[in-house]
């Protein structure tokens, strides 16, 4: 085999930076580069078109650390509730049986013989048991029995899950730690790769946080976990092999990639910082698809939701991953959810063999510029709340629960706009889906789950209990060509609200008379003016004055006014809908208008 490097791009003269942005600006005609090519991510960071070796160096740690992950894969982590022992070993059993290499066990409150019952069958050695994010000494006592009583203590991989500053977003109270800490210290020894607490900031994401928050609050955690078990006893370096983190993955896919990596690089410098040798620990995440991500209504689409998530916590680097059934939004995880989330990662676990690529992402300019500034960005929150007496400190005087509410307020805002959008549910919703209101328990006390889709899908709940369908009167003007764009944008627009269209796809009225004509046959009280600009140039204020005549108690026109805003709103125009407005505040509004708020 030949040893010369084939120059791939050696027949074409070096490009400069400043030759296209030159010719950017050409086909941008005088519009803003800013407000045209680049886009930003919830934490403020910039998001170019264009990216160069100059953007980004590679880092000098890498996403994966551990060489058994890279040999074997990563652990492939199905998490199970606890409600029925006999039931939940059955769909553990199942789970393990087909695929599934350890288990995330939802169990706080267990006692130690109904966990024993949970888990019978289950070789601890091969398929590690991990307890969700829990403040219960007790249960992870009884965990510890258990492993103990089948002999399995010097190879587990068990993490017993223990996090009393989490609690605070579980159940509203905080638990000083010391008892945990404890634990950890009497296990740290007898169970030498066992995770005995857990870093969850997962609930964060789950009730708004950014990625920047979620990362720095992840460190001040661990950080004060690590101050936990060196009181207790442990040596830093010891500490840190006790502590394990629980890391979100979200559909973003290239936003979660770098938040792995961004918090390994992160991680790793806190541990630096204490003068522990980097062989001397493995930094170990678990990646979770948040509940937050996941939507009720066309609940298929939550499985490209799950597969992106998948695939970016594993390109990033987790060494194991929790992927969510697709249905969990609605209460409901039956055995067809539950192998659809384990087959998520099998597929890619068994066919793509990205998990013998140690950083598969490294090199990518655009990545590497992304997980360098969130690295940046997460670790000035990360001194903000060390600056403000750590993480207990914060979580206790409300300004973490603040910072998530104001962080929701913003994302709220945009998925208003569908700047953000949520596919099946506020762009592309099937209008008949059939599925009924979401069956939402709260499983916990602590804060809420704010889910992207809630506040449109709460919309679609609402005219579902309507005795029939809602429906909306297209007043579509001249032939199909010209009406069917805004038609067809408009009756979208209405399914996001569980709103039928009358209308909108027949060839459109020739005149304001027969426009008016066809909404008093079509029994609606409220009329969307389609067309296109020459035709509201030239009977959309004769349309508009007809359909107010008729009674119409709200007449909207598709697409923005113009210069002819004067003279609709005196014909008697109420709104304008069109593409960035807020559209939860417009079908909240026009809820009120058809009473759908009193059904």
């Amino acid at each position: 085999m030949s040893d010369d490097v084939m120059a791939l791009a050696s027949e074409f003269e070096p490009a400069e930076r400043a030759e296209w942005e030159a010719a950017v600006e050409k086909v941008l005609r005088g519009k803003s580069f800013e407000q045209m090519l680049v886009s930003r991510t919830r934490d403020g960071l910039d998001i170019q078109p264009l990216y160069t070796a100059e953007d980004a160096a590679a880092s000098a740690v890498p996403a994966v650390m551990d060489p058994e992950r890279i040999e074997y894969g990563w652990d492939v982590r199905q998490q199970h509730r606890f409600v029925d022992p006999v039931d939940t070993n059955r769909a553990i059993i199942t789970d393990l049986e087909r695929g599934v290499t350890s288990v995330e066990l939802v169990a706080e409150g267990a006692e130690a013989d109904q966990l024993a019952e949970a888990l019978a069958g289950v070789l601890f050695d091969m398929a590690p048991v991990a307890l969700a994010p829990h403040a219960d000494l007790d249960l992870a006592r009884s965990l510890a029995g258990l492993i103990v009583e089948r002999g399995d203590r010097e190879t587990t991989g068990t993490w017993c899950g223990l996090d009393p500053l989490g609690a605070a977003a579980r159940s509203g109270a905080i638990s000083d730690g010391v008892g945990a800490a404890a634990l950890a210290h009497d296990l740290a020894p007898r169970f030498p790769n066992a995770r005995t607490m857990t870093a969850d900031s997962v609930r964060y994401v789950e009730a708004g946080a950014t990625p920047a928050q979620e990362l720095g609050w992840a460190l001040a955690t661990g950080v004060a976990y690590l101050r936990l078990l060196e009181s207790a006893g442990l040596s830093v370096a010891q500490a840190a092999s006790t502590v394990g983190f629980r890391l979100s993955a979200s559909a973003d896919q290239f936003g979660t990639i770098a938040s792995l990596r961004a918090f390994r690089r992160a991680w790793t410098r806190v541990l630096d910082a204490c003068d522990v040798e980097r062989d001397d620990y493995l930094i170990e995440i678990q990646a979770v698809t948040p509940r937050s991500m996941f939507s009720q209504r066309d609940p298929w689409v939550n499985m490209l939701r799950s597969t992106s998530a998948t695939l970016a916590a594993v390109v990033g680097g987790a060494e194991a991953v929790t992927v969510l059934p697709h249905s969990v939004a609605s209460g409901d995880a039956d055995d067809l959810a539950r192998r659809a989330a384990r087959n998520v990662q099998l597929l890619l676990l068994e066919e793509s063999q990205i998990a013998r690529i140690a950083d598969p992402a490294a090199g990518s300019w655009f990545v590497e510029s992304l997980t360098q500034r969130l690295t940046e960005a997460a670790w000035t929150e990360f001194q903000r709340v060390e600056a403000g007496g750590g993480m207990a400190a914060a979580l206790t005087d409300g300004s973490i629960q603040a910072a998530v509410d104001d962080a929701w307020s913003e994302h709220r805002a945009r998925l208003a706009t569908r700047a953000e959008p949520v596919t099946g549910v506020s762009e592309f919703p099937e209008l008949d889906d059939g599925l009924g209101a979401a069956d939402e328990a709260q499983l916990d006390t602590g804060w809420p789950v704010r889910r992207l889709a809630a506040p449109f899908e709460a919309l679609r709940d609402a005219a579902d209990r309507a005795n029939q369908r809602p429906a909306v009167f297209i007043a579509a003007l001249g032939s199909l060509a010209d009406h069917t764009a805004r038609s067809s944008w408009i009756t979208n627009l209405l399914a996001v609200g569980g709103i039928e269209a009358i209308g909108g796809d027949a060839e459109g009225a020739a005149s304001p008379i027969e426009a008016e004509a066809r909404f008093v046959e079509s029994g609606c009280a409220v009329a969307v003016v389609c067309s296109s600009d020459e035709f509201y140039a030239e009977r959309a204020v004769a349309t508009i004055t007809a359909l107010k005549e008729a009674g119409a108690v709200l007449v909207a026109l598709a697409g923005h006014p113009g210069d002819m805003r004067d003279e609709l709103a005196a014909a008697g125009i109420d709104e304008f809908w069109h593409t960035g407005m807020d559209v939860l505040s417009t079908l909240e509004h026009l809820h009120g208008t058809l009473k759908l708020d009193e059904s």
